[in-house]
């Protein structure tokens, strides 16, 4: 596209394409005549622009926020629009949103800066909708039920924002006495111990586990397996300690 593409960040990161990485923020500024923001919002990323980076950007540069609203201090770039010293900007996001259709996005009373900055005729505000056009909701559906589909399925919970994570190979049931062990449990020391004693009557060909906070939860692929015994291998990892739940799939 006939750009020269550099990038800054707090720990080194592999470039992509022909970019370059810069040592500093400051350099990044003063080297650039478009400058985009792709960070989260923390408290060390709050009004990460502000008046110092806005006076060591290039004359003429512009702005591109689409990250979060709190990493750019708009009043510091309302006067730096007004100066000249930034050419424009274009801002997706914005320290406070409104909370709920109907409420106007670019008024005093929710941000101070609001009537100043749409005054000014070199800055393109949209309103930070992409999660909710038609189009996106469709495709959130269609992800969850497609999620919640592999989960009951195969035990995959990927995408799962307050489970752990795990997922395993696509199962095939076609394959005769392997079963697939889900088992959910308290994060403790020696559960893993326990099922696994269990699990070594069989052959054990692939395993998974991950926690997140007070939640474990392990996936095993099982091989021969008679399919007399799994009522028995069900009931043994029934009556382990701490288990939230369990689930064979064969």
């Amino acid at each position: 596209m006939g750009m020269n593409v550099i990038y800054y960040d707090v720990v080194m990161i592999m470039a992509l394409g022909n970019s370059k990485q810069v040592d500093t923020l400051d350099e990044l500024l003063s080297k650039s005549d478009f400058v985009t923001l792709h960070v989260p919002a923390t408290s060390e990323t709050a009004n990460l622009l502000s008046a110092p980076q806005f006076a060591a950007m290039k004359d003429g540069a512009y702005v591109i926020n689409a990250s979060r609203g709190t990493v750019v201090d708009i009043a510091a770039l309302v006067q730096a629009m007004k100066s000249g010293k930034i050419a424009g900007a274009a801002l997706d996001v914005y320290p406070n949103e409104p909370a709920k259709n109907g409420e106007n996005l670019f008024n005093n009373d929710l941000n101070s800066w609001a009537e100043e900055l749409t005054s000014l005729r070199n800055v393109i505000l949209t309103p930070h909708i992409g999660g909710s056009t038609e189009e996106a909701q469709s495709s959130i559906g269609v992800e969850v039920a497609s999620s919640l589909t592999k989960y009951i399925n195969e035990g995959s919970s990927i995408g799962a924002v307050n489970f752990p994570e795990v997922s395993l190979r696509d199962l095939d049931l076609d394959q005769e006495n392997s079963v697939r062990v889900l088992y959910i449990h308290q994060n403790v020391p020696g559960v893993l111990k326990t099922v696994n004693n269990i699990l070594s009557n069989h052959n054990i060909e692939k395993q998974f586990t991950d926690s997140r906070g007070d939640v474990a939860y392990l996936m095993a692929d099982i091989s021969q397996v008679d399919l007399a015994d799994i009522k028995s291998l069900y009931e043994q990892l029934e009556q382990t300690p701490y288990k939230i739940a369990t689930r064979l799939l064969y």
